[in-house]
């Protein structure tokens, strides 16, 4: 009886089984899919293609990447935690580029694609400053116009990744009118930004923003 009993609890076990495996694939075939087209529109591209080029080698650029992937919430509780994580589930970074060695995100972006302001415009930006600015991630917002100007784009990112250097530009000071130099901030707020100053420092203090965009042509 005993041999009998183990048969027929063999039997059922496999019959359980193959009926779980042929259902599951049953419930697969009931739903096909099919492509969903680029994962980026012209516009986007265009910017893409630009902002590969003024990284080169010194990044790796990725497109659409769903922020609770980037950040993490400091909360203590786990209500706090939800709440916050919820905030930022279903939002993404338009662009980040990342360290080509340990793909730790350096800079997120922003590109603004020219349409009129509206509610959710408006959430979503304060959301992006705000993680950021919690998160130490340096956010750089473009605009479709400037998709093409790759120039511009370098200049903005060799403010917050090193080895990106800019196009060789000669500044003058808007004071004295002598050349302006390259220097990198020491202490304070913006320790470690760059900046440009006067050459004739301490006699003329006149200094400007290293990032500022200047409406020149490529």
């Amino acid at each position: 009886m005993e041999y009998i009993a183990v048969v027929v609890l063999l039997f059922i076990g496999f019959y359980l089984f193959v009926q779980k495996r042929y259902l599951n694939q049953d419930d697969l075939k009931d739903s096909t899919y099919k492509k969903n087209g680029p994962l980026l529109n012209s516009k986007e591209s265009a910017f893409y293609a630009a902002l590969m080029t003024a990284v080169g080698d010194h990044g790796v650029v990725m497109s659409k990447v769903v922020m609770s992937k980037v950040v993490v919430p400091k909360a203590s509780d786990k209500k706090g935690w939800f709440i916050a994580n919820n905030r930022i589930a279903k939002s993404y970074f338009d662009y980040v580029v990342c360290d080509p060695r340990s793909l730790e995100v350096r800079v997120a972006i922003e590109l603004d694609d020219g349409n009129p302001l509206n509610k959710g415009k408006i959430e979503r930006q304060k959301l992006l400053m705000h993680v950021c600015k919690s998160a130490g991630i340096p956010l750089i917002g473009t605009s479709v116009k400037h998709s093409y100007q790759v120039g511009r784009l370098r200049r903005l990112l060799a403010t917050h990744i090193d080895l990106i250097e800019p196009e060789k530009e000669v500044r003058f000071c808007k004071r004295c009118g002598s050349p302006m130099v390259i220097k990198t901030a020491t202490q304070g707020d913006f320790k470690g930004r760059r900046f440009f100053t006067c050459s004739r420092q301490p006699h003329c203090t006149y200094t400007e923003n290293y990032n500022i965009v200047f409406e020149d042509s490529e």
